[in-house]
């Protein structure tokens, strides 16, 4: 679901102001990735985007570096899609772009913006993508922290009224670190990465609002994501047709055939953009038991037969597999 040469980029950013923040990497990484960045590096696919940020997280062995490197993507950094935000009335309007407009960020993970209870919840899920641990954890670190920087930058406020952090992964010893960071409660071991944020800061005006300007930068929002979902995205393609049927575990042949190419064709394509049918395919399975657990009308057993599932406690195990260890009925009174 993503534009290579747009997260090309996002590296071309890393390599460039990494020194601002007083962080240098070795000249030998640069020379293990060399970039065309004039040009589209056609070459440069989403494996080894991966594996130029597994390589980044190795040579400089900080435990921090996804809360360091989230300065370098302050809203400007995104083109329109920052400007946008910027430009929107307030903090509720700049975080349904953000929603809205997921895929022209940098991040490897969807937006989603919810409201409860007087509470904003800037909700990042994770992708198909194959990630290990450490690569999952960085890019949470990263994406969470560039978008409370985000709303501090917009508003001029240095402590906006962020009330809560939480993150999938465990703390590793660093937890006042990352408290003293956000300036907020940070819960580790989550259900899902997500930034709470306060009713008055949602209906906080955003300093630089401009209705002009706001309207301008949506429609050239919506431009540049027409041109990415006109670039038929195979990984959004092939997690299209899986939602189609939920229930029915649906094959590599199958959706192959739906999409009109070899089903070896297909797999050689997403191993290309760092997935897989089979990862796609519980990441979708995850998604939606997600979405039913939100339904207290239907029971476990009941969600685990609508998503395929012949007895419930595969379902529980399947789920706590996708979650590190929470098993539905403590997620769904996580909710």
């Amino acid at each position: 679901m993503y534009a290579t040469d747009h997260h090309i980029n996002g590296i071309r950013i890393v390599r460039e102001l990494l020194p601002t923040l007083g962080l240098s990497a070795a000249d030998s990484l640069w020379q293990e990735f060399p970039l065309d960045l004039v040009r589209e590096n056609a070459a440069f696919n989403m494996h080894l985007q991966l594996k130029f940020y597994r390589r980044l997280i190795q040579v400089m062995d900080d435990p921090l570096l996804g809360l360091k490197v989230s300065a370098l993507f302050p809203p400007q950094a995104y083109g329109m899609f920052g400007y946008a935000m910027m430009a929107a009335p307030d903090i509720r309007t700049s975080l349904r772009i953000a929603d809205r407009f997921d895929r022209l960020t940098y991040t490897l993970q969807t937006l989603h913006f919810i409201e409860k209870d007087s509470i904003g919840i800037l909700q990042f899920t994770a992708t198909g993508l194959n990630l290990d641990p450490v690569l999952k954890a960085f890019f949470a670190d990263r994406d969470l922290s560039s978008s409370t920087l985000g709303a501090r930058s917009i508003a001029l406020e240095q402590s906006p009224a962020i009330l809560k952090v939480t993150l999938e992964h465990g703390d590793n010893g660093h937890a006042a670190a990352y408290e003293t960071f956000f300036s907020c409660p940070v819960e580790f071991n989550a259900a899902s990465n997500s930034v709470a944020f306060s009713a008055q800061q949602l209906d906080r005006p955003n300093p630089y609002r401009n209705a002009a300007a706001f309207e301008v930068c949506v429609r050239e929002c919506e431009r540049q994501l027409a041109e990415l979902a006109n670039s038929r995205d195979i990984v959004a393609r092939v997690r299209s047709e899986l939602f189609q049927r939920p229930g029915y575990l649906q094959d590599i042949e199958s959706i192959a055939r739906q999409m009109g190419v070899s089903a070896r064709t297909l797999r050689r394509r997403l191993e290309e953009t760092g997935t897989s049918f089979t990862s796609l395919q519980q990441d979708v399975r995850f998604q939606q038991a997600r979405e039913q657990l939100r339904n207290r009308q239907m029971s476990i057993a009941e969600i685990a037969d609508m998503l395929g599932y012949s007895e419930a406690g595969n379902f529980t195990t399947a789920f706590k597999r996708w979650t590190g260890g929470v098993p539905p009925r403590a997620y769904r009174r996580s909710l």
